[in-house]
């Protein structure tokens, strides 16, 4: 693995995330300007709940087909069709899910039909071939694709705005017609680029892929996923459901802003994921994985130090005032260094093929921020959310630092079914 490639790679991502980021904290500002902490907070619990409906119409195939892609780009021909076919069917059923909770589940009537209209936004999205860029290694084109469904949504809906004054409707149908531009853009690289690539894959190749395809793998990689959402953002649905769509607003104007750092470390892991699905083991492999974590939790640690002082500005800058969300901002900065360490080891043992691990690190550290959250939210609100995700962060980080330290995992190959299986957690 060269260190050049990864960076030029990660250059590549960033630059279509920069535009696609600075684009959507444009309409989260237009929006709270123009129309309100309320407005902003419906957006917010939209966007959450289509979350969880993206991953449950995926399960980890994409991660899986990307990885699979990553070691023989020869594999496409088969994979695409095997991973779009089993989506479809799981995109039916968690657009169904996701329209009974839009209509029926614990959130302000304000907010139900902005949620269905996100859930039905989902469609596009589940037959993008995203993944099929990042397997393959074609940053440019996933760089474009990111950027461009975010300017275009962003554009839409803020032109929308301003014609109509309707932000739920404008922004809704801004969202579901730029997913299905980008969805069209990616299939016209797969049939004019993608599906012609030189080569042909053995029997032999094509068994080992659908071996790591198969439903129980796919499952693991995909439950630790929707965990890693529970774990994420179930703050979000557990403040809807028991405070204000303001209350689920100022938290989200203190995340937002981490997300946007958070992000700009994930396209580097992402970037990175690729190489390491492939990258020789070794004791050396290993060493300069624990030199990583040292470094990375050290800068990280002085750079939340120094967003924290700026907290109330940087939120003015942003919104047009605090929207009282500078303490909270200030609590969740806490787990910047937490998040970019457990980002890392995610990475490195998803890629490695230790999904078991990640699940149950996942299912702990989730089933902690929920209770926390259930507990302190009616009394806490969203200060009590804030330290609930400090809370987790540190367990789910722990948890995975130790299963790292004990096994080694980069110092031995990719893990079959079985050696994962044995490995040792304590």
């Amino acid at each position: 693995m060269k260190i050049r490639n990864v960076f030029a790679s990660f250059a590549r991502l960033a630059t279509g995330e920069v535009f696609g980021r600075m684009a959507t904290f444009a309409l989260f500002a237009y929006v709270s300007r123009y129309f309100g902490v309320q407005i902003l907070g419906i957006v917010a619990l939209a966007q959450t709940v289509a979350g969880y409906v993206m991953e449950c119409s995926d399960q980890g195939l994409k991660l899986i087909g990307a990885r699979v892609l990553a070691r023989n780009h020869t594999l496409a021909t088969f994979v695409v069709p095997f991973v779009l076919k089993r989506r479809a069917a799981l995109t039916a059923i968690a657009i169904v899910l996701g329209a009974m909770y839009a209509l029926l589940g614990p959130i302000p009537p304000a907010a139900r039909v902005c949620v269905l209209v996100f859930d039905f936004a989902v469609v596009p999205y589940a037959f993008a071939l995203d993944w099929v860029a990042w397997g393959l290694g074609h940053f440019g084109v996933l760089s474009i694709w990111r950027s461009g469904v975010s300017i275009l949504y962003v554009a839409m809906a803020i032109v929308a705005m301003q014609l109509t004054m309707r932000p739920i409707a404008s922004i809704s149908g801004a969202n579901i017609l730029s997913a299905l531009a980008g969805t069209g853009f990616l299939w016209i690289m797969w049939q004019f680029r993608w599906r012609k690539l030189q080569g042909r894959a053995t029997a032999e190749e094509i068994g080992a892929a659908a071996e790591e395809l198969r439903p129980s793998r796919v499952a693991t990689l995909g439950m630790s996923n929707l965990l890693n959402l529970v774990f994420m953002n179930a703050d979000i649905l557990l403040l809807g459901a028991m405070t204000s769509t303001a209350e689920v607003g100022r938290y989200s104007a203190a995340c937002k802003p981490l997300y946007i750092i958070f992000t700009g470390f994930w396209l580097l892991t992402d970037a990175l994921y690729p190489y390491l699905a492939k990258v020789e083991a070794g004791a050396q492999a290993h060493r300069i994985l624990l030199i990583a974590l040292g470094g990375l939790a050290i800068t990280a640690s002085i750079a939340a130090l120094g967003i924290g002082l700026l907290a109330p500005q940087i939120l003015t800058l942003i919104y047009g005032s605090t929207l009282g969300a500078a303490g909270l901002f200030r609590i969740l900065l806490i787990a910047l260094p937490i998040d970019f360490c457990f980002s890392l080891l995610w990475t490195v043992l998803v890629s490695r093929g230790y999904e078991r691990p990640v699940l149950y690190s996942l299912a702990a550290a989730a089933g902690i921020n929920v209770f926390l959250n259930l507990v302190f939210i009616p009394r806490f609100q969203a200060n009590a959310a804030a330290w609930a995700t400090v809370a987790s962060y540190a367990l789910l980080f722990s948890v995975l630092l130790v299963f790292v330290l004990k096994n080694k995992v980069l110092s031995s190959a990719p893990a079959s079914s079985t050696a994962e299986t044995s490995a040792v957690w304590a």
